[in-house]
């Protein structure tokens, strides 16, 4: 499976992982590991902090999924925000957007 085609990571470990993969991969295939790198934001907590299990502000998406559904954390980290930038994500946003997909699923 190498080379691939597309790479997907945040930008955070652009110089610290991706790099070395190239310069690696070149030096000891000869080839290019992959053509086309595709960079997404950060989740950041609701102040804007980089989540870090050191620093504890990690959310469990398994606890958010069972207290406000799988439905209202999608649509909460893939609304307000545009590509390759970093999304903040806040248990009241999360709770608004389950509200809101209350509604929609109470007007069908």
């Amino acid at each position: 499976y190498y080379p691939a085609n597309c790479l997907e990571t945040g930008y955070d470990i652009l110089f610290f992982w991706v790099a070395r993969m190239v310069m690696l991969g070149i030096e000891l295939t000869g080839k290019i590991p992959f053509d086309t790198i595709y960079m997404h934001g950060l989740v950041r907590d609701e102040k804007g902090k980089k989540m870090s299990k050191t620093t504890g502000n990690v959310i469990d998406p398994l606890d958010v999924v069972n207290n406000y559904g799988a439905d209202a954390l999608r649509y909460s980290l893939v609304t307000g925000v545009t590509p390759g930038q970093d999304v903040p994500l806040s248990m009241d946003r999360v709770e608004q957007n389950r509200n809101f997909a209350n509604k929609l699923w109470n007007v069908g």
